[in-house]
């Protein structure tokens, strides 16, 4: 982070459509950041990438230059808080990946849209992204524990594509038709989740057939406020909201 400094500051957006409107260069930024996250060529395209930034609640994140470097995007699925698109721009001129960034800007967003006690869900393919997740809540499925919240998958799964077959909580061939069966060249990488998901002995989703991870959990304001300050106390990096460092 040399280059950029070591500060990001965090922006939030209730129905971000005018923003992003009134601000083209923000827009293409955003853009190229979840373009830069995923490993296949042209995925996601500008118009699906275009159309994830106009959600119910946008929060992104800038460098000390001023450049958009992150997003996190939330709506609602049913009674859900849903994770839409979680995206931190991958380089090295940055240095991003492994500094909470992405756990910080789901809490933010969870803290800006929970009402009391929620459940949270998304649905992945990246073992990346569940590790993120679990950095921030308790969520399910979870390695080695019974899922106790299936129904509450299963009814998520259904809203999110009520076509695709659930097998617990995986979502076989869910990207079956979506970019050529997913959003990346192969499985990411995660020493600690990629077996629990991809693995015989876990879950035995298969990448290449699109299979992806229905996940949900329990949370609240007050466990997002936590969570949001863990992120920032375990990251080398300075995060802040209004020119105020969040603590």
């Amino acid at each position: 982070m040399d280059a950029f400094g070591n500060r990001l500051e965090l922006e939030v957006y209730q129905n971000p459509e005018s923003f992003l409107e009134e601000s083209s260069e923000a827009e293409s930024q955003l853009v190229d950041v979840a373009q830069d996250a995923f490993s296949k060529e042209g995925v996601p395209t500008d118009e699906d990438a275009k159309a994830h930034l106009r959600v119910p609640l946008l929060v992104t994140a800038k460098d000390e230059s001023g450049e958009y470097v992150a997003f996190s995007a939330l709506s609602r699925k049913g009674e859900t808080v849903y994770e839409e698109g979680l995206a931190v721009r991958d380089d090295e001129e940055h240095d991003l990946q492994g500094n909470c960034v992405g756990s910080a800007l789901l809490s933010r967003g969870v803290m800006e849209m929970a009402d009391g006690d929620e459940i949270l869900g998304y649905r992945t393919q990246n073992p990346n992204m569940y590790a993120c997740a679990d950095n921030c809540f308790d969520l399910e499925p979870s390695p080695d524990e019974e899922i106790g919240m299936l129904e509450d998958i299963q009814e998520l799964a259904e809203e999110i594509d009520p076509e695709k077959e659930m097998d617990g909580a995986v979502m076989r061939e869910a990207y079956a038709d979506i970019y050529d069966g997913g959003m990346y060249d192969g499985v990411p990488e995660n020493q600690e989740f990629q077996e629990f998901m991809y693995g015989e002995d876990g879950l035995d989703m298969n990448f290449e057939d699109g299979d992806a991870l229905v996940v949900a959990g329990e949370i609240s304001e007050t466990d997002a406020a936590h969570s949001l300050a863990k992120a920032t106390r375990a990251s080398e990096l300075e995060f802040y909201e209004n020119r105020e460092q969040i603590a």
